[in-house]
């Protein structure tokens, strides 16, 4: 498979949910009545309806990106990252099932129903940090051991550290920066979540590159070590070199002793 791949999904990934993301304004906060919800409904039925659309081809593109990711870990941050990654593919499809739901049948949209979708659709944001937090510390982890470019991990790490600040929004007071569902989930984790997957594309498709110039440095060094030791004398040749000099010196040693003998 092309290289370029994983840049290519990363790029139609981060395009995608961008738009997405800017399409249809967010639901009213939990500090809002249902009859609020109502009417957003009916205003935006259809952005949200298209806003789901792009959302799921949004995700085949992030299952593109995350299987080339988990090509290069190994060990228990692998399995860790799989199952990080699993549950934020569901939880966004999950997440998209009841947000596209409302905007069905907006004219048959009772305000008791529509608080009670929208509060789910609200813990989407807060419950995501978890599963953002099992896929970016493998990928750190990584970029540490060399497997994956530096400035990757720096753009792991900052945003790991983000989305465990940001749990805070799972018990956040209504009407608040760190609400449910409010902006902190979505202007300032939602950016980080595209930036560090369209980082994480470009880096899988540029460090193979870097890993055969690494490479390279890490075997001239053998190789040099391997010309000196060619140039050394091996100890056992030196030592049956020896006894076979040893070996031809006997027979002079029993001629002189016979020459004395008959004398």
């Amino acid at each position: 498979m092309d290289r370029r791949t994983p840049m290519i999904a990363g790029v139609a990934f981060a395009v995608l949910f961008a738009i997405a993301l800017l399409m249809a304004p967010a639901l009213p906060g939990i500090d809002r009545p249902g009859y609020d919800i109502v009417s957003h409904v009916n205003e935006h039925a259809g952005a949200m309806r298209a806003q789901a659309l792009l959302v799921a081809f949004g995700s085949l593109a992030l299952v593109v990106l995350i299987g080339h990711a988990r090509d290069r870990l190994s060990g228990p941050p692998a399995h860790v990252f799989t199952i990080g990654s699993a549950v934020l593919v569901v939880q966004t499809g999950i997440a998209m099932w009841f947000n596209a739901g409302l905007a069905m049948h907006p004219d048959q949209l009772g305000s008791a129903t529509a608080r009670t979708v929208s509060d789910i659709v609200s813990m989407w944001g807060p419950m995501l940090t978890i599963a953002d937090i099992m896929v970016a510390v493998p990928i750190l982890l990584a970029a540490n051991e060399g497997r994956l470019p530096r400035w990757l991990g720096i753009i792991a790490a900052i945003f790991a550290v983000e989305q465990l600040i940001e749990t805070i929004t799972i018990i956040g007071p209504p009407g608040s920066f760190i609400s449910p569902g409010g902006p902190m989930n979505l202007y300032l984790g939602g950016p980080l979540f595209i930036v560090f997957f369209l980082a994480l594309g470009i880096a899988l498709s540029l460090e193979p590159e870097a890993l055969d110039v690494a490479g390279d440095r890490d075997t001239a060094p053998a190789a040099d070590d391997r010309d000196s030791a060619a140039d050394e004398p091996e100890p056992e040749l030196e030592g049956m070199a020896d006894e076979y000099d040893e070996a031809s010196s006997e027979p002079e040693t029993v001629d002189s002793s016979a020459e004395d003998a008959e004398e």
